[in-house]
């Protein structure tokens, strides 16, 4: 089960710990813990993000795995242009990717998710 990690930490947190990680680099040290992964200032910026219906968007790409973005707007009542804007802000946070495929009109991108669980950590 893939799982990806929100973490919920603030500005000074992460500066802090951006500037050990760089201390380290410079001495040719490894750092023991790099800064990697989705970080937000507040649980409000968070949902800012990951809205009600971008989380169902990728809950339905997760679960039904649809052929298309036409497919997925379809199955969430709601406009194509509205979900390709949703599922492209979902594709740079690394929760989906999509897959060419063949349609019967051309080629098809098919969502697909690449994590089966989110969960929001607070640092």
């Amino acid at each position: 089960m893939k799982i990806k990690k929100i973490r919920i930490k603030s500005k000074d947190e992460f500066s802090n710990e951006l500037r050990s990680v760089a201390k380290a680099l410079d001495k040719g040290i490894t750092p023991k813990r790099a800064v990697t992964g989705e970080y937000f200032e507040s649980l409000d910026a968070v949902r800012v993000i990951l809205t009600d219906k971008r989380l169902e968007l990728w809950r339905t790409i997760r679960d039904k795995k649809p052929e298309s973005i036409s497919m997925v707007a379809q199955l969430a009542h709601r406009g194509f242009k509205a979900v390709y804007r949703d599922l492209l802000l979902l594709e740079s946070l690394g929760l989906i990717t999509f897959k060419k495929t063949k349609g019967k009109r051309g080629d098809l991108r098919a969502p697909v998710s690449l994590v089966d669980e989110l969960q929001l950590a607070v640092a």
